[in-house]
């Protein structure tokens, strides 16, 4: 009886031990840090925990999260890696070869295509970011945008 009740209390605490685990992984849900902001893999986004609950924010229009040694919050696309912004981006003439496949946009989850009735801005779907870089064209999760962008330090 004794051995069973250990079994039982052992295989209890690997239970809760393992899904507290799980419940650290998601940086949505449960605080990284009490005290400081945390990103995203959309660099966009950003974190940070009041009276122990995840609030979730986003930097404004053409701002980034940063964080690290030096800086952490939304700074301008101009101080950001330039391989992380599409600082360059412009609507497409739809003359010049630019009709014949989706265009970066500023924003970085929306795209240009050039249809009949002109130009259109057409967002990818949620959780995605548009990539027009090393023969890879189209909208990834935001990891693999990262990875394709070489965007690893925002």
């Amino acid at each position: 009886m004794l051995k069973a009740l250990v079994i039982f209390f052992g295989l209890l605490a690997l239970a809760i031990a393992a899904s507290l685990g799980t419940a650290r992984s998601d940086v949505t849900t449960v605080c990284q840090s009490e005290d400081e902001l945390w990103g995203s893999e959309d660099i966009r986004k950003f974190y940070f925990c009041l009276d122990g609950e995840v609030i979730a924010d986003q930097c404004d229009e053409d701002y980034y999260f940063v964080n690290n040694a030096t800086v952490s919050g939304c700074l301008p696309a101009d101080l950001i890696n330039p391989s992380c912004v599409n600082t360059e981006s412009k609507v497409p003439s739809c003359t010049d070869g630019t009709q014949y496949q989706p265009q970066p946009c500023s924003n970085l989850t929306n795209f240009y295509v050039c249809t009949n009735e002109g130009v259109k801005e057409l967002p990818c779907e949620n959780g995605k970011a548009f990539v027009d870089a090393g023969g890879y064209l189209g909208c990834f999760p935001w990891t693999q945008w990262r990875s394709l962008r070489n965007c690893t330090d925002g």
